[in-house]
């Protein structure tokens, strides 16, 4: 019974939601593809597709699971790719209308749809879709530099400070810190590793908190890391497959702003190993592009 076709029963229920070009009702979400399962980002590293069989059967991470309040900017990035099937990834409200979310995910697509209070993806409260893609110019997979993207919603997301909120961006006079030690929480809809053959979107948001670790320890596992990422240990839990452009949070007094974007986890034999960290576009150095190509005003 635990399928997310379940979705397409809730999203035929809700009201008031504008229709994305395509249909999420004719998805079978049980084959919905994570990012590194469709074709596309496997053509780049010359591997041959997968099969639904084979996708079935692939299938880690661990997390707690999310109340509709608890993450409220968190997005689920729904992305319809024609003949080469449908894939998922996870997204981060940044105002009522965009989306931050990896570039890896959305890099030569265009018809998406974004859902929002959705911590139940049985029952989304809103659906939209998405205008426009912006892929930030420096953007390379081969490099894993520069994996962001920013996607226009079709029109402002309903805003209620419960269920759907904009996650605060740093103020510019964060751009200096390590955060180092910090405690960040990284959210998505990814797989979770508590069942075989687990479906994505899974059907619960949920969110892992774990330190931020150096750039040079993380450097011991990924050679390629640079000023531009920030690493968080995965010891408590941590990011898997959907989670890509997922939201990491940090908490400063009362203030909970965002200091990442998920974009690259390590999947060994056994799926997300726990105990290397997960790699994630370090928000700070990305604000005047994200500023300039959007609504949101960066606090100083």
């Amino acid at each position: 019974m635990y399928k997310i076709l379940v979705l397409a029963v809730a999203i035929a229920a809700v009201s008031a939601i504008q229709s994305p070009e395509f249909d999420p009702k004719t998805i079978d979400w049980s084959i919905v593809r994570t990012l590194r399962e469709t074709d596309k980002y496997r053509a780049r590293f010359g591997l041959a597709p997968l099969s639904d069989d084979e996708i079935r059967q692939s299938r880690i991470s661990g997390g707690t699971v999310a109340t509709p309040t608890d993450i409220p900017w968190a997005a689920g990035v729904l992305i319809h790719g024609g003949t080469s099937g449908h894939s998922f990834c996870s997204g981060t409200l940044i105002s009522a209308r965009f989306v931050l979310t990896a570039a890896d995910c959305v890099v030569g697509e265009s018809n998406i749809a974004i859902a929002l209070n959705a911590a139940n993806m049985a029952n989304i409260g809103t659906l939209i879709s998405v205008s426009h893609v912006l892929i930030h110019p420096n953007y390379s997979s081969f490099f894993n530099r520069d994996n962001l993207a920013i996607l226009t919603l079709s029109q402002d997301a309903p805003i209620d400070d419960s269920t759907i909120r904009t996650v605060l961006l740093p103020r510019r006079s964060d751009a200096g810190l390590s955060f180092v030690d910090w405690s960040a929480t990284t959210a998505g809809w990814g797989v979770t590793g508590n069942r075989d053959n687990e479906p994505v979107p899974t059907q619960f948001l949920q969110f892992a908190t774990d330190s931020v670790t150096s750039n040079l320890a993380c450097q011991l596992s990924y050679t390629w890391v640079r000023s531009t990422h920030i690493c968080v240990q995965t010891n408590n839990g941590g990011p898997c497959d959907g989670d890509e452009g997922g939201p990491v949070t940090v908490r400063e007094a009362n203030r909970i702003f965002l200091i990442g974007i998920h974009s690259f986890h390590f999947s060994g034999i056994r799926g997300c190993d726990r105990g290397r960290s997960a790699v994630h576009t370090r928000i700070t150095e990305y604000l005047d592009w994200i500023e300039q190509n959007t609504d949101v005003v960066v606090p100083a």
